[in-house]
């Protein structure tokens, strides 16, 4: 029994060191598992729950403003309009229970103030994420002042541009075959929406990283998260249009908040990837070994990585040593 168990055991470790050799000889997929090692190792997963919780949390009220502000500007005939058309993009709420709709002060100062707390903390912690990601060290990020001018200025530019990319993904799903667009009309659309998401991404990177870094940095993985950013825009929108409304007549609210949930997390996962891989390629964080004991030069470039990112205090110096294993 035992001889058989070395023999199954000598078999796996010789098979995983088989498999390591072809992916440290060949780059394209020597990243991807870099990516993924580093991905698990920097604990995304949970870094990404973080975001979708707060991006999800900031919804709600800022819909709570956008139906205000319809109370108080559109009368009642355009605003049943306005809402049926934002219904069937983003169905939240059923537009025929907010018929009758007034403006009303408190509703609209409460939406607001809640709006701009839960996505300010959504923002800094996307910061705290892509900080992380650059295992830049504790001492050198930014205090909670900075944290919170930066969250500002990044609500009100990236804020704006994604909302501008989800309508222009929406539009050429939906609005663009209603009207008869050619392929090449589609196309063309699509494109635009690509190239936004990725000039999004390049800025997010850029903008919530603390440490200089440039474009050409930041574009491999705003290219990699623009682009499945813009199949999940496409994909909810799809799902929203044609699936989501035959759900909510069968489970009520619960599709709605189960498909949004699900949404911002997959986002969150998506931009993460992106900014794991722009670390991989800026600082050489391939080949990654597939067992510990095959541990490579980039293996131990991250593990430094990873203890320098613990200095708490200027005044402190942390140093990695390697046990030879030769």
């Amino acid at each position: 029994m035992n001889q058989q168990k070395g023999r199954s055991g000598s078999q796996v470790k010789a098979k995983l060191e088989q498999v390591d050799r072809f992916q440290r000889e060949h780059r394209a997929v020597a990243v991807p598992v870099a990516v993924v090692r580093k991905f698990a190792e920097d604990r995304s997963p949970q870094l990404a729950s973080m975001i979708a919780f707060w991006a999800f949390f900031s919804i709600f009220p800022l819909f709570l403003v956008f139906v205000t502000l319809l109370g108080f500007f559109l009368p009642s005939n355009l605003r049943n309009n306005v809402l049926t058309t934002v219904g069937t993009m983003f169905p939240l709420v059923d537009p025929s229970s907010l018929q009758g709709l007034t403006g009303s002060w408190w509703a609209l100062i409460l939406g607001l103030v809640t709006a701009l707390w839960s996505g300010m903390r959504a923002v800094r912690v996307t910061q705290f994420a892509f900080n992380s990601v650059w295992e830049l060290p504790y001492k050198d990020r930014p205090k909670f002042v900075e944290q919170i001018g930066r969250s500002l200025s990044v609500l009100v530019t990236i804020g704006l541009g994604l909302v501008l990319t989800t309508l222009v993904t929406g539009f050429v799903a939906g609005a663009a075959g209603a009207l008869g667009f050619s392929w090449t009309g589609h196309l063309l659309g699509y494109a635009v929406a690509v190239v936004l998401d990725v000039g999004l991404f390049v800025a997010a990177f850029r903008i919530l990283t603390n440490r200089e870094i440039t474009t050409r940095d930041v574009l491999p993985g705003a290219m990699l998260s623009g682009l499945l950013f813009f199949v999940l825009q496409s994909l909810s929108s799809l799902i929203i249009s044609r699936y989501l409304h035959t759900a909510q007549r069968t489970y009520g609210q619960f599709a709605t908040v189960i498909t949004l949930l699900w949404w911002f997390y997959l986002q969150s996962i998506v931009t993460l990837l992106g900014a794991q891989l722009n670390v991989v390629l800026k600082e050489h964080l391939h080949p990654r070994a597939l067992a510990a004991s095959l541990d490579t030069e980039a293996d131990e470039r991250a593990y430094r990585a990873y203890a320098q990112e613990r200095a708490y205090h200027d005044d402190e110096h942390i140093r990695t040593e390697f046990r030879d294993k030769r």
